[in-house]
């Protein structure tokens, strides 16, 4: 067949096969379309799924690093307890060999017959003749609460300038 006999056949054609071809075409288009979307669909479900899965991975990791550096605090804080518990004692018996070897002795009075009975004298109120006058009288109960108020203020300093040391924590697969 020749070229020329199929274009007058085209011509009568044309009308009503244009709009059909453009017809197959838009739908051809939207299959296409459609399989792309469908494809993009699996493809963002799976992408949502791997997100999800690092996401709670993330979490366990997150959770177990958390607790490892709460547990390093709480071995500090009981290491810190200890050692201030050591140290409040140690500064409590210095308190106590300060106290006995500075405490304000009454000289003995004449005629009396010993340190008893210059201690059953009553005293009015006011400053004792034999107190010294530069001298400062502190009663046992307030030297061991300002002791023990310094040696807490003292492990408080330690452990706070400590604390800018030892926070580093360990990334994730180092150790």
């Amino acid at each position: 067949m020749s070229a020329g006999l199929w274009l007058p056949l085209l011509r009568r054609a044309a009308p009503w096969l244009v709009p059909w071809l453009l017809v197959a075409l838009l739908a051809l288009a939207c299959r296409h379309y459609a399989a792309v979307a469908t494809t993009r669909a699996q493809q963002l479900a799976s992408q949502d799924s791997a997100f999800r899965a690092a996401q709670a991975q993330a979490q366990v990791a997150a959770g177990a690093a958390r607790a490892r550096q709460e547990e390093h605090y709480r071995q500090q804080a009981q290491a810190q307890e200890i050692r201030h518990d050591q140290e409040l004692q140690t500064a409590r018996a210095a308190a106590a060999r300060y106290a006995a070897a500075h405490r304000v002795q009454p000289a003995p009075l004449a005629g009396a017959a010993g340190p008893a009975h210059a201690a059953a004298e009553d005293h009015a109120a006011g400053v004792r003749e034999d107190l010294p006058a530069a001298g400062v009288v502190v009663s046992q109960d307030d030297v061991q609460a300002c002791t023990e108020v310094t040696a807490y203020a003292l492990s408080l300093r330690e452990w706070a300038l400590g604390i800018g040391t030892s926070v580093t924590a360990p990334m994730p697969g180092q150790r």
